[in-house]
């Protein structure tokens, strides 16, 4: 288990407190002294999914312990469930981003002054205040997402009317993210035939992006960056076409 407190993954961040004040706060009074207990720090939102196992003990008895304090078994690992729902791959590209951050971005000066906040307040590290930082989105970057092995939506997905329609981005970005970078697959019979996007909420017909086809039954590769919200939902528009295709895929996204 880490030192630095909690890690949560999904739409909770690190941990900011000391381990030992975590597990006060996790109702173990009424364990009898002596007693190992099993419990769980970081229990994601909505779910009865554990993020991080533990086991603490109180004193009497026990080699090295105080009467009435509790401790932490000395684990040095922690092994939240990487599959289902509830760990969605934009922690985890949250997590790669920011760690490539403070590798190659962060200079010496600012990861002094984390060490130094860390230190002064929470007598962490200042890695573990950055990281918490960036994945709160107080950092401003950009995530890529990986290499995705298929479209987040296809012809099928959309609705071709003419019409602004919703897009609903929220099992694909997490809440952090400000904007994000579509990749579209557009192919039709003819020239000229569009999908745009814009930030939900918008009316004007000024400040989209969009996508067409420039010859016909010729796929073309597009890119649109699209301001989000904290619904993580945009709009977009799509000819009455018969398209052949239409495909998108979020590429990543900027905190």
């Amino acid at each position: 288990m880490p030192k630095f407190g909690t890690v949560y993954f999904n739409e909770d961040y690190f941990g900011k407190d000391r381990l030992n004040q975590v597990f006060r706060k996790k109702s173990l009074a009424h364990i009898f002294q002596g007693l190992t207990v099993r419990g769980t720090v970081g229990r994601l939102r909505g779910s009865t999914a554990d993020a991080v196992t533990f086991r603490s003990r109180r004193g009497n008895g026990y080699y090295g312990a105080v009467l009435g304090h509790i401790y932490q078994d000395k684990y040095k690992y922690f092994a939240p469930d990487p599959t289902g729902s509830n760990f969605p791959d934009s922690a985890s590209a949250n997590m790669r981003a920011a760690v490539l951050y403070w590798q190659t971005t962060v200079t010496p000066t600012e990861k002094k002054a984390y060490q130094k906040a860390g230190a002064r307040k929470h007598q962490l590290p200042g890695y573990n205040m950055f990281l918490r930082a960036a994945l709160k989105g107080e950092i401003s970057m950009y995530v890529d997402r990986g290499d995705p092995a298929s479209y987040d939506f296809a012809l099928g997905d959309l609705t071709t009317d003419g019409n602004w329609n919703d897009l609903d981005l929220s099992t694909i970005i997490p809440v952090t993210a400000k904007a994000v970078l579509l990749m579209g697959h557009v192919q039709g019979a003819n020239t000229n035939w569009n999908i745009e996007f814009r930030k939900k909420g918008n009316t004007n017909e000024i400040n989209h992006a969009g996508m067409s086809t420039l010859r016909a039954n010729v796929e073309r590769h597009r890119d649109a960056i699209v301001t989000v919200g904290p619904n993580r939902v945009i709009q977009y528009n799509a000819d009455d076409e018969s398209w052949d295709t239409l495909d998108l895929v979020v590429r990543g996204w900027w905190n």
